[in-house]
């Protein structure tokens, strides 16, 4: 049996649904399209407008004398859990989102494979999950794990669009895989067609100053206009896979990670949750890395957006917390949902509020509900 055989046995040993390996290449058409998206705006709020393209398409800048890429991808489907009953609106968390930190799992699971190489060949690696610097979609598709989606989702054979990827970069030569072809898709454009805010400009395009999985985890204050296309969605935004073709032959798998978190939580008890259960709750969880902050200024315009009168006092309480963000889209929220409590509570706020941003935001939700 060869050494390569042996690493995909191995990695699927692990719990990997899918393994691959290509050459430590330049990933050129990743490359190009970095820096045509930046040119044009639509990458403006990530890392890839701050450094060279190249910083995150070249393996052997990660490790010198880097001769192979061994892509994996873990499935994250598993069977919707039944949600327990009880009062007020609900929100949604992106499936990926909802158990352990898949970095952490990924990359435990990646060190593993890396001693064993490391074992059997004396190989040196480096391991990237996500937040490494190569683009995990554009090694994926070299490695022949998945065809890119319309919606610039790699689309495997074993797991559909349902997975998440990592890489393992090693000195080792190995035998590599053909890359996936690009034209899988067809005619189909449902996904296009099915994305709440228009976010998928063309075929394999994002706009990510419209994704709704960018809008949720983005600094700052979220563009009004945009605040209502949000929906239901605390974090990240799963429509385009849902509706995916590919997606729905997929059965659910057993869950690699435990599942920590509810799909469609209660949304009041998260508004104004303390540092301590944010911690308990979505530490764990690849929710964390936003903050609590952030996640909380999700909760507001998903309660706006629900114009459940049952989320009044919640969101009273937030027009004096002592984050501008959240006291800015708590009082959007207020706006959204109306009435003379609502008004009232509003004009209270803009008596003592101090930060312009805010005084604006004020200043439009009384004056919507006002008319």
């Amino acid at each position: 049996m060869s050494l390569t055989e042996q690493v995909k046995i191995r990695a699927r040993e692990l719990g990997f649904d899918a393994v691959g390996i290509a050459p430590a290449v330049p990933l050129e058409m990743a490359e190009r399209a970095i820096r045509e998206r930046v040119e044009s705006g639509r990458l403006k709020d990530y890392g890839f407008a701050r450094r060279p393209a190249e910083s995150f398409t070249r393996p052997d800048a990660i490790l010198p004398g880097a001769k192979s890429v061994i892509v994996v991808a873990m499935s994250y489907l598993t069977e919707e859990p039944e949600e327990g009953r009880g009062e007020g609106p609900r929100g949604k968390i992106a499936r990926f989102a909802r158990g352990s930190d898949y970095h952490a799992v990924v990359e435990e699971k990646l060190q593993q494979l890396g001693k064993w190489l490391a074992g059997q060949t004396g190989a040196n690696y480096r391991i990237c999950v996500d937040t490494g610097p190569i683009i995990d979609r554009a090694a994926a598709r070299e490695a022949g794990i998945g065809y890119y989606g319309k919606n610039t989702a790699i689309i495997t054979k074993e797991a559909g669009s349902w997975v998440v990827l990592g890489e393992l970069i090693t000195n080792v030569e190995l035998e590599y895989d053909e890359p996936a072809s690009m034209e899988e898709c067809g005619d189909c454009s449902v996904c296009m067609r099915a994305c709440p805010s228009g976010a998928i400009a063309c075929p394999f395009v994002i706009d990510q100053t419209k994704c709704i999985s960018h809008l949720t985890q983005m600094k700052g204050f979220i563009p009004r206009e945009l605040r209502p296309l949000i929906g239901d969605r605390i974090y990240g935004c799963d429509v385009c896979q849902e509706v995916c073709p590919k997606n729905i032959l997929v059965s659910p798998k057993a869950a690699p990670v435990d599942t920590l978190l509810s799909g469609a939580p209660y949304l009041i008890p998260l508004l104004n949750i303390s540092e301590e259960e944010f911690k308990r709750i979505i530490g764990p969880t690849a929710i964390a890395w936003i903050g609590r902050t952030r996640f909380r200024r999700n909760v507001a315009i998903v309660l706006g957006n629900a114009a459940d009168s049952a989320a009044v006092p919640a969101l009273a309480e937030a027009l004096y917390d002592s984050e501008p963000v959240i006291r800015a889209h708590a009082a959007w929220a207020l706006g959204q949902i109306g009435g003379d409590e609502a008004i009232s509570l509003l004009k209270e706020a803009l008596e003592q509020e101090t930060d312009a941003r805010v005084v604006e935001e004020l200043e439009v939700a009384i004056s919507q509900i006002c008319g």
